[in-house]
């Protein structure tokens, strides 16, 4: 059986874990790395020839958080809530027994370390991070409906303070790695070649190391006595921003808050009880289950083309038509754009349609402006918009959405005059989130090419498409090559992915 860890002993009585799990990319957490990291620990903990325990990645990456696959596994089993309880407090409870090991424990952060990867680090007595922009630092479960379930939400506030700490776990909000110095998540900034021996020469110097929540008179940084006015308001307003955000929709952020608040009272152990059960209760909410499903398991299926037929071959949209070039048809041809499609960007007046591609360049200005790309780019994507009111553009498109006004007569008449313009094989979509693709379609020549492409607003910030095919759509069309299903699965231009 592949190991996750290697485990090596030098000289000086340096225990060095290193994490490599095989055929990943990335160490993701699952309950065979636990299995084998406790293990180690104890072998460590026993044996008075190690002096220190350094943890660092093979990978580029330290460690990315909790394979979601393993927790969805977790969901299928319908555990009680005893049962869900003693399988989360599993974790928990071995980053506990590694900062209380009676060994000082350092990481070696050479890559990003998220969700349980940055717990694991939290729990060490000495983080030294790489100097690399690219190694963030996130807490990021609130995402997916969940909290940190391994001691995050006791740690972090107990290290940093509580205000500094909310906005990462209510947030999973991501840090880089010059202000993780600052908030004090880290301790040291070092180019990743040097990670292992500042972490290694940290422990050669402080053989008792003991973490400062496990010290006598340890006080959480800026208070969390609830009968200090500060604290309170502190609570009071996140929790009505929690409220006005989430309109009471997501239960993890005020899980994660009264973690937070209940937890800054008591000793780490009982601390660390109260938040197994916030997380226990959270797992069995079906808001996390289906935040994971849908953002996570479904879409990495999805992005495998799951539920494609395999009898059609693949094939690719180059070229791109749009009819409407309102606030949906311009959306749709800039993310086309941006994913290296040409697009052809039709409505009733040419100045329409220039409109339309201005809105491309206002958002490109914008990205611009942040630094997030480079005018070279700018230039590329809007030159692959062509803003035209002639149908006679179409006739290289593969696929067409048509996102005019939701109107029948409306999107009949444009259906009309784009079928007569674009090629026998072509799929022909609408933007529609509203009137039945079946009843649409009737209006088509060719209905079994005649889809729903339902994008959402605003384009550029939703990643997400409905497919919907009508009663008389095609499984492959009269062209095999370019059938509706083959085409439909280019929805990926919606997240800049080419199929």
């Amino acid at each position: 059986m592949a190991k996750n860890l290697q485990l090596t002993l030098d000289a000086e009585g340096i225990a060095t874990v290193t994490i490599d799990v095989p055929g990943r990319s990335m160490n993701p957490i699952s309950p065979a790395l636990e299995a084998e990291l406790g293990q180690v620990l104890e072998e460590i903990a026993g044996s008075p020839s190690v002096r220190g325990l350094l943890i660092t990645s093979a990978k580029p990456s330290f460690i990315p958080g909790y394979d979601l696959a393993e927790i969805e596994k977790q969901f299928e089993r319908q555990l009680t809530p005893a049962e869900g309880y003693a399988a989360n407090r599993h974790l928990s409870l071995l980053y506990r027994r590694l900062e209380t090991c009676g060994k000082p424990v350092a990481a070696a952060i050479n890559g990003l370390a998220m969700g349980g990867g940055l717990e694991l680090c939290l729990a060490c007595h000495y983080r030294v991070l790489t100097d690399d922009p690219r190694a963030v630092l996130a807490l990021p479960e609130v995402k997916v409906g969940l909290l940190p379930g391994a001691g995050g939400t006791q740690r972090l506030p107990r290290l940093i303070g509580i205000e500094k700490s909310l906005p990462l776990l209510l947030e999973g909000k991501s840090v880089k790695p010059r202000e993780a110095l600052e908030l004090g998540i880290v301790h040291e900034l070092v180019p990743t070649a040097q990670v292992v021996a500042a972490a290694r020469r940290w422990l050669l110097g402080n053989p008792s190391a003991q973490q400062p929540w496990d010290q006598k008179g340890f006080r959480v940084p800026g208070g969390a006595n609830i009968a200090d006015p500060g604290i309170g308001a502190l609570f009071a307003g996140a929790t009505a921003l929690v409220a006005k955000t989430t309109q009471h929709n997501y239960p993890a952020p005020v899980a994660i808050l009264s973690c937070v608040f209940e937890g800054a009272q008591l000793p780490m152990d009982a601390a660390l009880r109260i938040e197994t059960k916030y997380f226990t209760r959270l797992m069995i909410d079906p808001v996390a289950r289906n935040l994971i499903r849908t953002t996570f398991i479904n879409k990495g299926k999805a992005d495998k083309l799951s539920r494609r037929p395999p009898e059609v071959p693949k094939s690719q949209v180059k070229t791109l038509g749009v009819l409407g070039a309102g606030m949906m048809g311009s959306g749709i041809a800039y993310v086309s754009a941006a994913a290296g499609i040409e697009c052809v960007l039709l409505d009733s007046r040419p100045e329409l349609a220039e409109k339309g591609k201005s809105y491309a360049a206002t958002q490109l200005r914008k990205e611009l402006e942040k630094g997030r790309t480079t005018q070279a780019r700018v230039d590329e994507i809007l030159a692959r918009i062509k803003p035209t009111a002639d149908y006679g553009g179409l006739r290289d498109c593969e696929l067409v959405v048509e996102a005019v006004f939701e109107s029948r007569a409306v999107k009949a008449d444009v259906t009309r005059k784009a079928e007569a313009a674009i090629a026998q094989a072509a799929l022909f979509a609408s933007n529609t989130s509203t009137l039945p693709i079946t009843g649409l379609a009737e209006a088509a020549v060719r209905p079994e090419q005649f889809i729903g492409l339902h994008f959402f607003s605003p384009v550029e910030r939703m990643p997400l498409v409905e497919v919907i095919v009508g009663k008389r759509t095609g499984a492959a069309g009269p062209n095999q090559e370019h059938g509706p299903f083959a085409l439909a699965f280019t929805i990926a231009v919606a997240i800049g992915v080419l199929l």
